[in-house]
């Protein structure tokens, strides 16, 4: 099947965060979508951030190495049903949570898992991975070794929130009349952080997208995809389209453009989204470099839920 490309590319929207020094920034989903927000809804969302980044900034300020933080303020987020990712996931066709997560370091150490169903925490499955294991990937790993890795497991219904439900009666009943929603399904959550000494590090956690065919899998555990940290250059979490993503190798591509080009973490991160938007995907991105500010970015047209914080400043936004 030929990739779809689009002729018309908008200018995406860039902005830098931050300075030198401890600097976290994360994200809570990108896209377009299908209805607002109601004021509680985005009220929930705020709050939910602003506990997530103080939650990982709390560990930049104790001097904590740049993955705590990370780690920190995804499991925040993993617990609050305003985000697409495990307590809260978007559910695959059958009705069911299957989750994703990446994490990895300055240095290469990296880890990640796809097709979690029960792991109330997956962003410590992709940790487990990077120090336990020999191996960087794991899909569908067994109950015996989570529990050998000392992963907190629940059952899936713990995962499955009204709200999800009610979105995929509406996906399937938007499917069964032609509607294509494949632009407005997808989420994320993701940090990006840079410790006391200049470390970095990037993870990314998700429930995939509503009414996803069981056995998907986006961008966000593969490595270079939606996740992907060098100490020579930047800490990368992407968030949308996750097939978009992929073919556009969209972490390590902005890595490749600041390290091997030479442009600033802004153009590579515009860069980089232009391209998604030119295959037909939208989304957004956080880069924490090794030196330097932040970058959040978003295609053109497209929501995004992102908070950031170095020192005293704290900035949330949905």
């Amino acid at each position: 099947m030929k990739a779809q490309v689009v002729e018309s590319v908008e200018m995406p929207d860039v902005i830098e965060v931050g300075g030198d020094g401890p600097l976290l920034v994360i994200h809570g989903g990108a896209g377009r979508r299908l209805h607002e927000m109601t004021p509680e809804q985005a009220s929930e969302t705020e709050a939910a951030l602003a506990r997530a980044v103080e939650a990982g900034y709390a560990q930049l300020a104790a001097g904590a190495p740049a993955e705590e933080a990370v780690i920190a303020a995804i499991h925040v987020m993993e617990d609050a049903p305003c985000f697409n990712c495990a307590h809260g996931a978007a559910l695959t066709l059958d009705g069911t949570a299957a989750l994703d997560s990446s994490l990895m370091l300055g240095d290469g150490s990296c880890g990640a898992a796809c097709g979690l169903t029960t792991a109330k925490h997956p962003i410590d499955v992709a940790r487990a991975v990077m120090e336990r294991t020999p191996h960087v990937l794991f899909s569908q790993p067994t109950a015996s070794q989570l529990e050998e890795w000392g992963i907190e497991q629940v059952d899936n219904s713990y995962f499955v929130t009204e709200r999800r439900l009610a979105q995929l009666e509406e996906f399937r009943a938007r499917a069964a009349a032609g509607h294509d929603d494949s632009a407005t399904r997808h989420g994320t959550v993701g940090a990006v952080a840079r410790d006391v000494n200049g470390h970095i590090a990037a993870g990314t956690s998700t429930g995939g997208i509503t009414g996803q065919m069981p056995g998907r899998v986006g961008d966000s555990p593969v490595i270079g995809a939606g996740t992907y940290a060098n100490q020579g250059s930047v800490a990368v979490s992407c968030t949308g389209t996750g097939e978009k993503f992929i073919q556009e190798s969209s972490a390590y591509q902005i890595h490749a453009r600041v390290a091997l080009a030479g442009e600033t973490p802004s153009e590579a991160a515009e860069a980089m989204l232009s391209a998604v938007d030119g295959r037909g995907g939208n989304g957004g991105v956080i880069v924490v470099p090794a030196k330097g500010a932040g970058v959040i970015g978003r295609t053109a047209r497209t929501q995004m839920n992102y908070a950031w914080a170095q020192g005293d400043r704290r900035t949330t936004h949905v």
